[in-house]
């Protein structure tokens, strides 16, 4: 089974946007899981629906080799590759439609704060965030309610975290009995 339509969308869009500075696919994949994750913190479901899983340079798009792939093989995206880098382009504009104008501006937020980093910078900042830390196993499917603990100001909503405080107190809780 392909990508979803969201994810699609995400990745063509990324891609795409003014504040993307071009990098590998550990980039991509970083700023896909930021995307997903910061918008599942605020508003507890994820923008494209993919699973992420624990890598050792960080949380990536469970299975991404297949997902990109087959955006390859489906005429989405074009791929060059050097020596150590797989860099992605997309070959069409992403259908904006398929994003509410919340998740377009979010994801607006996101890329312009994170956009130019390279991936080393963007594994460096996801390996100190609470989802990666607490996923046991490399390959692990990570949860996406540990978004609920990540400290972080892009942020759509002040509030975000009252809502959660319940979860995020257990969590909490969690984490500390795994240390």
């Amino acid at each position: 089974m392909g990508p979803s339509i969201k994810l699609r969308n995400l990745i063509l869009y990324i891609l795409s946007h003014q504040d993307y500075q071009e990098g590998g696919v550990k980039k991509l994949n970083k700023l896909l899981y930021f995307v997903d994750f910061y918008f599942y913190r605020d508003h507890e479901q994820l923008i494209s629906d993919a699973k992420y899983a624990k890598a050792p340079m960080g949380p990536v798009v469970d299975s991404y080799q297949d997902v990109f792939a087959t955006l390859v093989a489906d005429g989405d995206l074009t791929l060059t590759e050097d020596v150590s880098t797989k860099v992605y382009k997309p070959l069409r504009q992403a259908e904006l439609e398929k994003f509410t104008s919340e998740q377009v501006d979010h994801i607006s937020k996101v890329l312009d704060r994170y956009g130019k980093l390279s991936g080393r910078d963007l594994e460096w900042i996801s390996h100190q965030q609470q989802p990666w830390v607490l996923t046991e196993n490399f390959g692990d499917i990570i949860d996406p309610d540990l978004a609920l603990l990540i400290d972080d100001e892009v942020s759509d909503s002040e509030t975000s975290f009252v809502k959660n405080e319940d979860l995020k107190n257990e969590l909490q809780d969690l984490a500390n009995q795994a240390e």
